[in-house]
């Protein structure tokens, strides 16, 4: 590898630490409803030791992701003993590594200048930046289907150690995002099947799936025990029934839903390269520029042999994803699509790498560079010239402070804290008052309407008013002392409540 291919490929990795890494540096993150969820099952594996068979809850009445998740997210808990801020260090290093192992991958299947055109597209892809900077579990999917796609086209070149990997990252997914880790495990058998069968006459295609299947354990194991609850929620809905979801009154009308699905997968394609709408002509550009290579990038000599045969595979496995979402008779949420953007990034970095080697072409690719690396430097001046305010009360810094208020105006005494947040669920809140303000101010509120206590409110912003329905049924009882608005949002309200 040459110096300027060292220097190159140390450029886009720095961007690509730049435009992640702001969050991590602040330690200021989004910390919702997810993420306290999230933070309040790993507490209690770390510190309550209370294991689980399953993961988070989907969207899909009674199915759940896999456990790997917690258990993931348990590793930096523990380290940092408690601290949310490791589990977006880790979605950090996570995202940096796909960047490492993209660059290198093609580097050495198709040469230096793809390999850095693909590795730069992954760096400033809005989505894959997004999926560094708060802790999600669809966000390791950045990882997972670059992996698939790469272990995919080693096994086709009949490097069969790698169904090692195939097939266990596959059944990883299910841990991750499961709406789209069915489709992927359904393409990729579809698409090995159908035109790759030979490769699956090996040994170690039978170790791979048996690793797979190990993977699958802890949700079998649930299912069981609970008498087949996922399994039953699955068939309900492949078979129509409004009872699969926890939404209801979807259409399952089936033009409107293939319109629909289309809809999403464009969305999906052109988040791959803009968080805004401003370059949707591009993003179609682009997309018949792929088209165009997959058709005539042979019969034209467009594409080497070897180029050729890891843009059909991409291409294999995205139509085989398309024509099988018209099983599923429901919209497809944007989350069930994370990550599904790495296979356009690969498609369209390899594609970038040949038309590179024409002088005309470079105008092209040139222009697109210079495109995405501006768009990249304004988003950098917003990070750390001009940064946004602390984020409200979406982020962990609003959070810890209104908690640090509470506490402060306590001073020392004994008190009771309730919390109204839009989403209901308060496990974010429940999570931050048992590790930041235990830690800090040494005991833990009681939820007792006696004697001093306070609220904390978290106004909905669509609907500012809607608290005072929690104030009227919920709370009702305590003379007010004192109630204020905190810079962030947060109303806080002191009550007291005679003995």
């Amino acid at each position: 590898m040459t110096i300027r291919t060292v220097f190159l490929f140390l450029a886009v990795f720095i961007i690509g630490f730049l435009l992640r890494a702001q969050e991590s540096i602040s330690r200021n993150f989004i910390f919702l409803i997810d993420q306290g969820r999230d933070m309040m099952a790993v507490k209690s594996i770390v510190f309550d030791h209370h294991l689980t068979l399953i993961g988070p809850y989907t969207s899909l009445q009674g199915l759940f992701q896999g456990p790997l998740w917690y258990y993931l997210l348990a590793i930096p808990t523990f380290i940092t003993q408690g601290d949310p801020w490791g589990t977006v260090a880790l979605m950090l290093i996570i995202s940096l590594s796909v960047l490492v192992i993209v660059f290198f991958w093609l580097k050495k299947n198709f040469g230096n200048k793809t390999a850095l055109l693909t590795a730069f597209l992954f760096a400033v892809s809005p989505e894959a930046v997004a999926a560094a900077t708060y802790s999600w579990n669809p966000h390791p999917m950045w990882f997972l289907i670059p992996v698939s796609a790469l272990s995919l086209y080693e096994v086709i070149k009949k490097k069969y150690r790698f169904h090692l990997v195939l097939w266990p990252t596959l059944s990883l997914m299910f841990h991750f995002e499961t709406a789209l880790a069915v489709f992927l495990l359904l393409a990729y058998i579809t698409v090995a099947v159908v035109f790759y069968r030979e490769n699956l006459k090996t040994k170690f295609f039978l170790y791979g799936i048996s690793i797979a299947f190990l993977l699958f354990l802890p949700q079998i194991l649930f299912d069981v025990r609970h008498n087949f609850l996922m399994s039953s929620s699955v068939f309900k809905i492949f078979t129509g029934s409004k009872q699969g979801l926890l939404v209801k009154g979807e259409s399952i009308y089936y033009p409107n839903l293939i319109f629909n699905h289309g809809i999403s997968f464009f969305e999906n394609f052109r988040s791959s390269f803009s968080d805004g709408r401003k370059i949707v002509l591009l993003a179609k550009l682009f997309s018949l520029v792929i088209i165009f290579f997959l058709f005539f990038g042979k019969k034209y000599k467009l594409l080497t042999s070897s180029e050729h045969r890891f843009c059909v595979l991409l291409g294999r496995i995205l139509l085989a994803v398309y024509l099988l979402s018209f099983l599923y008779p429901f919209p497809i949420r944007y989350w069930f699509l994370t990550g599904f953007q790495s296979y356009y990034l690969l498609l369209f970095g390899l594609i970038l790498g040949a038309i590179w080697r024409y002088p005309m072409g470079r105008i092209f690719v040139l222009a697109i560079t210079a495109l995405f690396l501006f768009l990249a430097l304004l988003r950098l001046q917003l990070l750390y010239i001009n940064p946004p305010n602390d984020g409200g009360v979406a982020k962990i810094k609003g959070k810890t402070a209104a908690i640090d208020y509470v506490y402060n105006k306590a001073q020392g005494e004994n008190f009771g804290l309730f919390v109204f947040t839009p989403p209901v669920n308060t496990d974010a809140y429940d999570y931050l008052v048992w590790w930041h303000g235990k830690n800090k101010y040494g005991y833990v509120p009681h939820k007792d309407k006696k004697g001093e206590f306070y609220l904390l409110i978290e106004p909905d912003p669509g609907q500012p008013w809607t608290y005072q329905g929690w104030l009227d049924t919920v709370i009702k009882t305590g003379k007010i002392k004192s109630t204020v608005t905190l810079p962030s949002g947060f109303i806080i309200q002191q009550r007291y409540e005679t003995l």
